[in-house]
Order: C-alpha cells, then structure tokens, then sequence
C-alpha cells in the first residue's frame, strides 16, 4: 500500500517497533499491535475523508505516533509482572555467566564434564553465589589458588590483582580469605573425589559471620484424615524439627618447596587437587560414621531416625542386589523417597561388578536399582563386627539431596613461615569450618553386615 511506502511512515513505524522491543514485547506481540494502530488509524482517516498517501506530513504522523505511545504504556502497565520477571530471569543468567567468566579465560565449564545431574545442580548453585559475592565485594577475575599461596608467602604473584584480595583478613587475624573467584573451583575439585557431593549432597554457605546456622529438618509426615461437618480434626506428630549446624574446624598443612610454587605452570591445577582429595575424603567419612563429639560433626551411621536394615545375624556374602532392595523397601515402607544413590566401600563395588547369572552373564540390575548412582569411598570400612564375621561392610542408600553441608563463607590460608625453613620448604594451614546435617532421616537406609562376595 502507499502508506507502507511513504517515508515519514516507515520512519514511525521503526521508532515504535524499537520502543516495544526495548520493553521486552515479542516480535508477534509488536507486529499485531502496529497492525491494530494501522488499521484504526486507517478508519479514522476514512472516516474524516483523508486518506493517507506519499504526500503524509510529519504533524499527521506525529498522533500517530502518540497513539502508539500510549498504547505501549497500556500495555506494559497490564503486563508489569511478566516484565518483571524477565528481568529477573535476565539477572539470574547474568549470575550464571559471571559464574562461568571466573574460571579467568572463560573457556572451562561451569560445571565439570561427566558430574552426576544433582551434583551438578549444587555445583551451578553454588558457583553462581560465589560469582554473586565476588561482584559484591569487586574482587579481581582470573584469579587462582596458586597465586593466593604465593602472594601469602610473599612470592610474587603470576596475577597482579591477587594482592588486592590480601586485605581480607591479616596473618595475625588467622590467614587470609581465598577469594570467592576461587572457591568455586576448589568446590568443583571436590566433587568427583567425594561420593556425597557427587550423590546430591548440597553444600549450603553460612551467612558472613553468623556463629550457626538453623536448618529445618523432616522428622515426622503429618498424617491426612477425611472429616465430617464439625468433626474433630484428627491430630498427628509434629514434622518439622530444627536442626542446628555448628560450624567446626577442619584443618590440614600443605608443603611445598618454594621454587616449585614459584615457578610451575600449572601449581593451581596440583593445589586444587591435594586440597579438594584431602577435604573432600575426611568430609565423606564424617558425613557418613561421623560420632557427633565435639569437634567431630554427627553422620549418618550416627543420626536418629535413619533406616536400619540388618543382612543377617552374622552378616552375609553379596550375591545379588537384595541388599540394595531391602534398603529401598525400608525408605519406602517409611514413606521416604524413591533413593536416587548408594554409597559402600570399593570392595562392595567391585563385588557388584563381579556378579554373574546362572549362565556366567553379568547380572543386570532390577528396574528399582537400575537408575541408582553406585559409588564408592574408602571411608566406608569392610572390618566392622557383625555376630561373628569381622569383615563386615555398610551400604548408605538414599535420596542424597536431603542432607548438606554447611560451610562458613571461605576457606582460608595462613603461611607458616618457620616450620619447615631449614629444607627451604613452605607449609600453609588451609582451615574451614562446616558442619554436616541431615534434613530428612527417613530418606537414607543403612545396610550392615555386607561381606565379600561368595
């Protein structure tokens, strides 16, 4: 028609479609309301006897373009709370991307490649709440944990910027804070070398200075009854408990000689991974056997409410996957989730590995244990006493999302100048302090007495 062809038109047009666009409207949603204005722009024309044609002038253009001002603003204002979700989906992938541009070149995933699904659900979470806290406090990119032990130690660092995350905390006051541009990839270490990170377990950090941490725990399901009109209501045991996590001090000394930390390329790829092995093994032994005396965090073997299945006064030899079944049987006969993982000692891995039909196939898993994670830790002990065997094991089974670890907002590094001065070495204390919860006990079951297959 003449008018999409006129100029001053084509021109008002534009100007409105990038108005509707700026406010988020899709490009469906622009052209049907640029259609409506048109075409009632068109009537009203007719109407009047003026058509507009090549010769329309800017002053007939400009109620035009007010119309489709107003329009705009009636329309955001109907759906202001779409608007405002978009932007706050726009500032969570804001989150994310910052979470990911940590990693100094960009180029490594957020998450690991190969991390079980929950896993790496926390390891999103958390990276994106660390990404939030380094924007906070603006603290350098490209920053790693190998440049933080050597600018401690008075080395030069190899990133210049590091220095300026020393002014979090003194010597004197304890060591200084690791960035949180680092933490992630401490956290992201620690994963495939823990089999309670890498089952779901969330990692929960504490507020900045807060001495405790108070997390809802599911002790009991309500129970549902039917009533009639004024009838009594049918009471039931309380659900929820609070559950209070006490951060403790874990603790370990790294040595390093002082011209390797210096001068090797990849010292941040070898500092993760000694600290993120040496974490991460006493942080599943203490989530799991944990006794629960000060300091020692209370684990699963130890907390109340915690399905217990015994294999057999004796115990007895792994055959099949009753043991994983009967575990299954116990969380669901306690209304407990459907387990989604099962933890046990190496020896009980290989041993399920090894299992054979009667024609020397190997044994498939049952459709309930089929889509379960079997994992493996050497915290898990295969010398316990059960009756009168002593080579006794425990399978942990259970929805692993249901428990965390609270952890203090950083890990922190102090040097430690004079222990090991005569070798020419360097030690570092690398010290946090976290605590173990369970959130839902009726989720886990415990199978004791697994020994060796037959």
């Amino acid at each position: 028609m003449q008018q999409d062809a006129d100029p001053e038109y084509m021109k008002a047009r534009a100007m409105a479609e990038h108005a509707m666009a700026r406010a988020g409207y899709t490009r469906s949603q622009r052209r049907e309301m640029i259609a409506e204005l048109r075409a009632e722009g068109l009537a009203q024309s007719n109407s009047e006897g003026n058509s507009m044609n090549e010769q329309t002038d800017a002053n007939e253009i400009k109620p035009l373009l007010e119309e489709m001002s107003n329009a705009i603003a009636d329309f955001k204002a109907k759906h202001q709370s779409e608007v405002a979700a978009l932007r706050k989906g726009l500032d969570e992938h804001a989150v994310q991307l910052a979470a990911r541009q940590m990693y100094g070149d960009g180029r490594a995933p957020a998450v690991p490649e190969g991390t079980p699904p929950l896993a790496a659900a926390n390891v999103q979470r958390i990276t994106a709440h660390y990404a939030k806290r380094a924007a906070e406090k603006h603290e350098p990119q490209g920053a790693n944990l190998a440049d933080m032990f050597r600018a401690t130690a008075g080395l030069k660092p190899h990133n210049p910027a590091i220095m300026a995350s020393l002014s979090e905390g003194t010597d004197s006051a304890g060591g200084y804070n690791v960035p949180s541009t680092v933490m992630p990839r401490i956290l992201n270490a620690m994963v495939p070398m823990s089999s309670l990170l890498s089952a779901g377990a969330q990692v929960i950090p504490m507020d900045q200075g807060a001495k405790s941490s108070t997390q809802a725990a599911i002790d009991t399901l309500p129970t549902a009854a039917w009533r009639n009109e004024l009838g009594t209501i049918t009471e039931s045991q309380p659900s929820f408990r609070a559950v209070t996590a006490t951060p403790r001090s874990l603790a370990c000394i790294i040595r390093v000689s002082r011209e390797l930390l210096a001068d090797a390329p990849d010292m941040d790829r070898a500092l993760r991974d000694v600290m993120a092995q040496a974490f991460a093994l006493e942080l599943d032994r203490v989530g799991l056997v944990g006794s629960g005396t000060a300091p020692e965090p209370l684990g699963l073997a130890n907390t109340a409410g915690v399905n217990a299945v015994s294999n057999g006064t004796n115990g007895a030899k792994l055959a099949d996957y009753s043991n994983i079944l009967s575990g299954i049987e116990a969380i669901l006969g306690a209304n407990g989730p459907l387990p989604t993982a099962a933890i046990m000692a190496p020896r009980t891995l290989v041993d399920f590995s090894g299992l054979a039909d009667t024609l020397g196939q190997p044994l498939n898993k049952p459709s309930l244990v089929s889509p379960m994670q079997f994992l493996q830790t050497s915290q898990v002990g295969i010398t316990d006493t059960v009756g009168t065997s002593t080579d006794c094991s425990r399978i942990y089974i259970g929805d692993f999302s249901r428990c965390a670890f609270v952890m203090r907002e950083a890990l922190s590094l102090q040097v430690l100048r004079e222990a090991y001065a005569k070798t020419g070495e360097l030690a570092f204390l690398a010290h946090v302090r976290g605590d173990f919860v369970v959130q839902y006990p009726k989720a886990f079951a415990i199978v004791s007495g697994v020994r060796a297959a037959a």
